[in-house]
């Protein structure tokens, strides 16, 4: 197999090339390569429960409650992406922080609040639910 595969680079090489590998101009090196899927599998690993995340959020009664929550955490970028995945909310990778906390309280508490006052479930003006 791994005669194989030198085979096969070798092949690839002009002639030139192969000459100056023989003349000792150029020369094989072994290099460790990672394949894609494990260093993703690494980086998607959140640091925190995730499904308590989305319970406790589902309980909190307002946007700025909902940011400061997730500011408290002190989430990392990958843990606030990994969120925003189990809930469902596209990420762009230009999204910063703040981004992508706002798109999560927005899709979670936003879209809750919206709804009740769709319904006409939201409490007299200055009255907390």
């Amino acid at each position: 197999m791994v005669l194989e595969q030198v085979g096969i680079f070798l092949q690839s090489l002009s002639p030139e090339q192969i000459e100056d590998l023989a003349a000792g101009r150029y020369r094989i090196s072994l290099v460790r390569t990672q394949a894609p899927r494990e260093a993703k599998a690494r980086r998607s690993s959140p640091s925190v429960d995730l499904e308590q995340l989305r319970i406790d959020l589902s309980g909190v009664e307002s946007r700025e409650a909902g940011e400061d929550y997730l500011k408290n955490k002190k989430l990392s970028r990958a843990d606030l992406q990994a969120l925003a995945r189990v809930l469902d909310i596209p990420v762009r990778k230009g999204d910063n922080m703040d981004a992508i906390r706002e798109s999560v309280v927005e899709a979670t508490i936003g879209y809750r609040l919206r709804s009740d006052a769709i319904r006409g479930n939201t409490p007299p003006e200055g009255e907390v639910k």
